[in-house]
């Protein structure tokens, strides 16, 4: 038997940083999703992973996995992933890829398993994780998997998310450098929690867009993206509310209320603005999930269409 799960990406982070001595992002789940289907049987033990040169983390985490949930008896697990989410750009593709193979694992094996057991497997094998397995849009800490706040109630927010170049290797980046930066831009920083907190609160995405449109500003001064001034500038007559980034990765998200804003008047702003640059696609702000079988199947209409 087939079992299958989704988890979604990413469009960077509204904020990311470091205070009062700890690292944090506030994380930004899109309908981007990876999808993991797991066959298993009853035979030899042995893991088999579909393009597993592609996929080198998957077999270690199936293993902690198995370990974990002290599964003992000859199993055979072959996995095959489905994700279109570009790596090295900040859009958690390997978080997402990573939380579909625990989840549609736990699924057939039968298991339960907690959001804080998932979060340790992922930063076992991977340095961080973006926390899209959580309900809602979380304050966490990646590198560590504490929870500090959750936001449950979505407003009216979509990214228009541009790729600014290049990739980002998540495991090679210099945390050193950007606490650094993080802490010389403090005061920005915890302006930009206060904002966000209100935003969340009040339902108000120009509020949570300042908050990010300020957190990418500070990151320019750890990786530097070309366009942010321009998109910043050039967007706000059209319906543009600022603009987001992924701090360790080349993507851009303009942050639009899709609920009052002429899309593709602001779309073809973006094109002006950004040309020759690539626009990877249009998604809502959504909640983080957990999405097994036949739910994956009802969320892939949630991307808005170019």
């Amino acid at each position: 038997m087939k079992y299958s799960a989704k988890a979604p990406g990413t469009c960077g982070e509204l904020v990311q940083g470091y205070l009062n001595g700890k690292d944090f992002l506030i994380n930004s789940p899109i309908p981007f999703f990876a999808k993991a289907s797991l066959t298993i049987k009853n035979s030899k033990h042995q893991i088999k992973v579909v393009e597993s040169n592609k996929y080198l983390k998957v077999n270690q985490i199936l293993k902690k996995l198995l370990l974990h949930l002290k599964v003992e008896e000859n199993i055979s697990l072959e996995v095959d992933i489905d994700s279109k989410i570009p790596r090295g750009k900040g859009l958690a593709s390997s978080t997402a890829e990573l939380t579909a193979v625990v989840l549609a694992a736990s699924s057939a094996l039968n298991k339960e398993i907690s959001d804080q057991e998932i979060s340790n497997l992922l930063l076992s094998v991977d340095k961080s994780s973006d926390g899209v397995f959580l309900p809602g849009i979380s304050h966490i800490n990646h590198l560590k998997g504490d929870i500090y706040r959750r936001y449950k109630d979505i407003p009216s927010l979509s990214f228009i998310i541009i790729d600014s170049g290049g990739e980002v290797s998540t495991q090679e980046f210099d945390r050193d450098f950007a606490r650094s930066i993080a802490i010389e831009h403090k005061y920005s920083i915890r302006r930009a929690l206060l904002w966000i907190e209100e935003g969340f609160l009040n339902q108000n995405p120009k509020l949570i867009a300042q908050a990010a449109t300020l957190s990418a500003r500070v990151n320019q001064h750890v990786l530097y993206k070309a366009p942010l001034e321009t998109l910043i500038d050039g967007i706000r007559e059209v319906g543009g509310l600022g603009v987001n980034c992924a701090h360790t990765g080349t993507v851009l998200g303009v942050m639009f209320d899709h609920s009052q804003t002429d899309k593709q008047k602001l779309l073809d702003r973006v094109y002006q603005l950004i040309h020759p640059l690539p626009i990877i696609g249009i998604y809502p702000l959504i909640g983080g999930s957990r999405i097994y079988d036949e739910e994956s199947e009802k969320t892939d209409s949630l991307k808005l269409k170019i």
